[in-house]
């Protein structure tokens, strides 16, 4: 016995078109997320120097060694940092108008007997400003 319908996930990408509004909007979540990296480097900074000095008044054997780990894992959240300020520049080169990959997700749809199917399941979803203003099948 067959069936005369069926559901199945569809694959949709979220296209943001750049305006003004979205490229403050996105700096300022770079900026927010670079305050976080260096309120952590703050404490992490702090936290290091407490422990540094206690294992100094300690005479730890391993107190080189250990301060070449903390330098190390210090120095991988700078990095972190650098990469998420870069962010900035690529956001600040992109020319308004232009539609940037957001994100992606899935969408249930449902097949039926009799009806066209063309094989693609696949959808974009353009925003701009917050507001959806197409949906359409890639290259078509």
């Amino acid at each position: 016995m067959s069936e005369e319908k069926l559901t199945v996930m569809g694959k949709v990408t979220y296209k943001q078109v750049v305006t003004q509004a979205y490229k403050e909007k996105a700096l300022a979540e770079v900026d927010e997320q670079i305050a976080k990296i260096d309120e952590e480097l703050a404490n992490f900074d702090k936290q290091m120097d407490k422990t540094m000095t206690e294992l100094t008044l300690k005479a730890h054997p391993q107190i080189e060694q250990l301060r070449q780990q903390f330098n190390m894992e210090r120095q991988k959240i700078a990095v972190y940092r650098e990469q998420i300020e870069s962010g900035k520049q690529a956001v600040d080169i992109l020319a308004e108008g232009e539609e940037v990959t957001a994100g992606e997700g899935n969408f249930v749809t449902e097949l039926a007997v009799g009806e066209p199917f063309n094989l693609n399941l696949n959808r974009e979803v353009v925003i701009k400003d917050d507001v959806v203003i197409d949906i359409r099948r890639p290259n078509a």
